[in-house]
């Protein structure tokens, strides 16, 4: 029997469940309303890959040996055509992309029942252009079901995100164990950074986010150094995104009827809002379910912590930058908004305290925060060089 792709329906299966027709119904408004059909969404996928996927030969096929090469690029068409061949809940779903989804919902979903946490409702997760890096929440008209939308570019944001914080990280590049962790030079806080790349990645990342569009910062690959670490920061950060939502659907606050009226592109649907408390409560959750994956798959939990904080901390950088950004020469800046993301990384850091291994995780959190500085000084020279010119600020 041939298996059902893209959320189309094959004669004699069940019928199609009603959240995911929902869901192609509502990613049909909003792309239409964009002028793009499910046909479109395929093809820029495929014109990404064939971006990416030569340059990334080229550059393994420098790094590896013939022999190793060859398994690596056999072993990625085997990936991307399971991908391809794997269910989707809707013809929008890109193969590669929903294959991300995918495997963060089935390690948050162990991750609940490691934990004896009960997931009352299993939602359908897919992707619409909200232009927001953070998931909604959507209830399914007549029924309990939910759909959890996410913008695509949340993936780009963190995957960008990841290399440039690892970027800047002066590692020592004589291991020969490929499974031992990486270590930081001695003198790390005062090499950061060397070579300027971090920055010039992170500049042009959170510019395009402060429009609303981190899918157009230039994608690039990661230095072969820092890749395994990247890749291990990028998987955390989305792994908490997405446990989030999860949080929300445990704790029960999906039940309590409080929407709020979203649009995109014109197209309007309503979403499930949460109370500051409740967000709270969501990142303190999501946290454990993050750590209880991160044991599972044997990773850092110093690592996935930094990761979240890495995440929480650059949202706040994109808010004060939003804040300068909207002053005008020869007009006083104007009064900036509490930094609830602030307030967010100190509530996970008590959280972890008391958690074993926690302090150490912390610790390891709290000393890397200069990468943390270093980067968003320069995103504030180039807001101020490029917004005030060189009239003085006070």
């Amino acid at each position: 029997m041939s298996h059902r792709l893209q959320g189309t329906s094959t004669p004699g299966l069940s019928p199609r469940p009603t959240a995911e027709a929902f869901l192609e119904a509502l990613q049909d408004r909003v792309y239409r309303s964009l002028g793009l059909t499910a046909e479109d969404c395929q093809a820029r996928e495929r014109i990404g890959q064939q971006t990416v996927l030569p340059e990334r030969l080229r550059q393994k096929s420098v790094e590896l040996a013939p022999p190793d090469f060859e398994r690596y690029r056999e072993a990625l068409f085997e990936g991307l055509a399971r991908d391809e061949e794997a269910p989707r809940p809707t013809r929008f779903e890109r193969p590669h992309q929903y294959s991300i989804l995918r495997d963060l919902k089935g390690a948050i979903e162990r991750a609940a029942e490691r934990l004896s946490f009960e997931v009352p409702v299993k939602p359908v997760i897919g992707t619409l252009p909200t232009r927001s890096l953070e998931p909604l929440m959507v209830p399914v008209p007549g029924s309990t079901d939910i759909v959890v939308v996410v913008d695509g570019s949340m993936l780009t944001y963190a995957n960008l995100l990841s290399k440039a914080v690892a970027q800047a990280l002066p590692f020592d590049g004589h291991e020969t164990d490929d499974t031992a962790p990486l270590r930081l030079v001695d003198d790390w806080a005062a090499r950061l950074d060397s070579s300027g790349e971090a920055r010039t990645h992170f500049l042009d990342l959170m510019m395009a986010a402060l429009e609303g569009r981190p899918a157009m910062a230039k994608p690039y690959l990661p230095d072969g150094r820092y890749e395994q670490i990247s890749a291990d920061l990028c998987e955390s950060m989305e792994l908490f995104v997405l446990a989030r939502e999860y949080a929300h659907l445990i704790d029960g606050d999906y039940c309590v009827d409080r929407v709020r009226r979203r649009d995109v592109n014109g197209q309007a649907f309503e979403t499930l809002a949460w109370t500051g408390e409740q967000e709270l409560k969501a990142d303190s959750l999501a946290l454990l379910l993050l750590l209880a994956a991160a044991n599972e798959q044997g990773a850092s939990l110093s690592w996935a912590f930094w990761a979240v904080d890495v995440l929480l901390a650059s949202f706040g950088i994109l808010e004060r930058a939003a804040w300068l950004s909207r002053g005008t020469v020869g007009q006083a800046l104007p009064t900036p908004l509490p930094n609830v993301h602030d307030e967010r990384r100190k509530v996970l850091r008590e959280l972890l305290k008391h958690s074993d291994g926690g302090e150490q995780a912390v610790r390891f959190a709290d000393a890397l925060q200069p990468v943390l500085d270093h980067l968003e000084a320069s995103l504030e020279t180039h807001i101020y060089e490029e917004r005030f010119g060189k009239v003085a600020v006070h």
